[in-house]
């Protein structure tokens, strides 16, 4: 159960329930995070319950919600966002000419407030159809699936002069309203908000679109202030990044890594590939390898890692094959763009069939290679992992 804390009188809330008008901000717990909400009163009951019930936290500051917008969508509760959100909008000046989102998740909330606004309904595609003649056309970096994407809008449903309103599922980076801004400018056309249905404070895209549109009004129907990082996560951080900086002194590259287990730090890792001549010498890499050492362990379990920059696509599987339970992260995938480490390309190759990737993947001799593999699979004593 959540622990809320009203910060309005009880007579109030009262009165609220009763007259179903009440808009006030609300600060609960859930799941070891802090939300606020600020909507209508019942409303905002149901949706903390849903989130409460049915969201799950994971490595990278990822809040899933699968079973009713992500996945499954919950349409009488997406009615209601639709309500709230045509109520925060209704009297926007200027007018709300169009309602845009970007597919796929963004498309249920979206269409919801289209309809209680009473104005059509775009969604930015990912994809160019073959049927699209004319677009604009974008790219924006995905924190939830660590890959760019493009984001596109034919140019007959986004025209010069129109006044429109971006609804989203969330707001974490910011990234994806860059994007829709960028189409905007391309199409003359003026964004004159954003609604979501969950900000992710943390993540601190608020404050990164609002530097550059400080003009722009964002509406969040709830948000989630912490993801539990603590005063330990800052200092286990801050010595990744230390050992980053040093690193660069060092004339290494510019990433660092640490791994703790029980709050005790097991392993520093450094990036050495220039050092060691070794391309896979990466930060994480090299802390994974250490901290197994240290613990006479090929299985990290029970440990967190702390990296000064998002790991790679090299980083992330070999964290996944170590185990390590959670990942804290300093810069992102496109600050390490912005230097000229750009792992696009190879995320880009990972989704691509052998075949087809850019470095030639020819397979020859299968039944001979399966010897070993039979041979696996009639070991007794074998050492599984």
């Amino acid at each position: 159960m959540c622990r809320i804390r009203w910060l309005m009188p009880a007579k109030c809330v009262e009165e609220g329930i009763r007259e179903k008008k009440i808009e006030k901000h609300l600060l609960c717990r859930t799941f070891g995070v802090t939300f606020a909400v600020t909507l209508n009163f019942l409303f905002m009951k149901e949706l903390e319950e849903k989130v409460a019930a049915e969201g799950k936290f994971l490595p990278g500051g990822i809040l899933k919600v699968d079973s009713f917008i992500n996945h499954q969508i919950d349409p009488l509760l997406m009615q209601r966002v639709g309500a709230e959100i045509a109520r925060l909008f209704r009297d926007n000046e200027p007018k709300i000419d169009k309602v845009v989102t970007v597919e796929a998740s963004g498309i249920a909330p979206a269409m919801a407030a289209a309809l209680a606004l009473g104005v059509p309904m775009v969604f930015f595609k990912k994809a160019k159809p073959t049927t699209m003649q004319r677009c604009y056309q974008t790219q924006v970096h995905s924190a939830t699936k660590a890959k760019n994407y493009d984001i596109i809008v034919d140019c007959n449903y986004l025209k010069a002069g129109e006044r429109v309103l971006l609804v989203d599922d969330f707001l974490a980076n910011g990234n994806a309203t860059f994007g829709v801004l960028d189409l905007c400018h391309q199409a003359g056309a003026e964004l004159v908000g954003a609604a979501f249905l969950i900000e992710k404070e943390f993540m601190e895209g608020r404050k990164r679109i609002l530097a550059k549109y400080p003009d722009l009004r964002i509406e969040s129907l709830a948000i989630v202030q912490s993801n539990e990082i603590g005063p330990e996560d800052e200092k286990f951080m801050q010595m990744a990044i230390d050992a980053s900086v040093e690193n660069v002194r060092n004339g290494g590259g510019p990433f660092g890594a640490v791994i703790v287990k029980d709050g005790q730090l097991v392993a520093t890792g450094v990036n050495r590939v220039t050092a060691n001549n070794d391309p896979t010498a990466h930060a994480e890499v090299s802390a994974i390898r250490n901290a197994c050492q240290k613990l006479g362990s090929f299985k990290l379990d029970g440990c967190v890692i702390y990296t000064s920059c998002e790991p790679c696509p090299m980083c992330l599987s070999a964290i996944y094959w170590s185990g390590i339970q959670k990942i804290y992260y300093g810069n992102t995938a496109i600050d390490a763009k912005d230097i000229d480490f750009d792992d696009q390309f190879i995320y880009d190759e990972i989704d691509r069939t052998a075949d087809v990737r850019s470095i030639p993947s020819i397979c020859m001799m299968r039944h001979e290679a399966q010897a070993a593999f039979r041979e696996w699979r009639l070991k007794v004593d074998k050492i599984e992992y």
